[in-house]
């Protein structure tokens, strides 16, 4: 067995976490940390979305520029495949 019966976030313990009553199921916890965490080291290399602070030139823009917003109907379609 990988998981010790005796760790410190087993079900079995009185005192779970140091008393937090944090049990992992299916290890998702560790799962949706990795994706945080490798989310936030790619948005620092890839940075901000080209056009929208500098422009074509590279000088600073007085104010950011606005990109238009996604499509509402792909919004709701995603939402419903994360539903069902």
């Amino acid at each position: 067995a990988i998981w010790s019966s005796r760790g410190f976030l087993n079900k079995d313990i009185d005192n779970p976490l140091f008393g937090s009553g944090m049990i992992d199921f299916a290890g998702s916890g560790v799962v949706h940390v990795t994706g945080g965490f490798t989310a936030l080291i790619a948005t620092k290399l890839l940075g901000a979305r080209k056009g929208r602070f500098y422009d074509e030139r590279g000088e600073l823009l007085e104010e950011p520029k606005s990109f238009p917003g996604h499509s509402k109907s792909l919004q709701m379609l995603g939402t419903f495949i994360l539903w069902f």
